[in-house]
């Protein structure tokens, strides 16, 4: 199952993330990968990696995988700088 995120993700709209992933968990079958599809993002900030993180743990604890993809340009700067884009990317599990 794939969430493809567009635009912003900030504090006034990760909520809207965090919500996604979280029906996205409750929704999927037992056995289906959860991917956040960054390619169509131009900005993150703290809110929005906060979300995506909180969203990998639930998923994580309900049994499913989780990846983050496509992020690019200044999104991936920001996640690699804060140090969660191996994390999120599946690069460390």
């Amino acid at each position: 199952m794939t969430i493809t995120v567009r635009g912003e993700i900030d504090l006034a709209t990760a909520g809207q993330l965090r919500d996604a992933i979280v029906a996205a968990v409750t929704d999927a079958e037992p056995d289906v990968s959860l991917v956040v599809d960054l390619a169509e993002l131009r900005f993150i900030d703290s809110a929005g990696i906060s979300a995506l993180l909180r969203g990998r743990r639930r998923a994580l604890a309900a049994g499913r995988t989780f990846r983050v993809d496509g992020a690019a340009g200044l999104v991936l700067e920001v996640l690699q700088l804060t140090g969660v884009w191996p994390l999120l990317s599946g690069e460390v599990v």
